[in-house]
């Protein structure tokens, strides 16, 4: 989905007013939404981060060539926030440790997955969220901050509320490994 979208659909909650300003801004270039829409995207950048970072985290997996078992952070595409796992060629995993600006494993062909934050994008461009994170749920975060950020602290809460139960539905549609029951004879 569309950052674009997602900013418009904020706006639809926020009001009329903050919906018709957006998308005279964005449809037709009227100057008078011009400073809701960029208020907009900064809340969307927060709400993105936050769901990345703390909540539904976006995971990416690189293959490298190392001859001395240390990988630099700067040579995967994007910055790491967590390292999740390190496999060799045939798909074992491997030990490994962090530092400052590296990862230590073992030499040869490494397959590294991580969890990354997003970087801030052009309105127009595609979103990066979780799978199970949609567009109304991203709209409800977006217009808490923006809210929060207005003074309008009582449809802050009421957004917040909505946001944090999206968060938690989605967050159960995710797979988990489950443990199975042990049956005590």
């Amino acid at each position: 989905m569309k950052i674009k979208e997602i900013i418009v659909a904020a706006a639809e909650l926020i009001g009329d007013d903050a919906a018709d300003g957006v998308k005279g801004y964005l449809e037709e270039g009227v100057e008078g939404g011009e400073a809701l829409t960029k208020s907009l995207l900064r809340c969307f950048y927060l709400v993105e981060k936050q769901l990345a970072e703390e909540y539904l985290p976006l995971k990416r997996e690189e293959t490298v060539e190392t001859d001395t078992g240390a990988v630099a952070y700067a040579a995967l595409e994007r910055k790491p926030l967590r390292i999740v796992k390190v496999t060799d060629e045939w798909g074992t995993s491997l030990r490994f440790s962090t530092h400052a600006d590296y990862i230590k494993a073992q030499t040869g062909r490494l397959t590294i997955t991580y969890t990354f934050a997003p970087d801030e994008k052009e309105i127009e461009a595609e979103a990066e969220l979780h799978y199970a994170v949609t567009k109304r749920l991203c709209a409800y975060g977006v217009a808490a901050e923006y809210c929060l950020t207005a003074g309008l602290y009582e449809e802050a809460e009421v957004w917040e509320k909505k946001y944090k139960n999206g968060i938690s539905a989605a967050y159960r549609q995710t797979p988990c490994k489950k443990i199975r029951g042990r049956n005590w004879q």
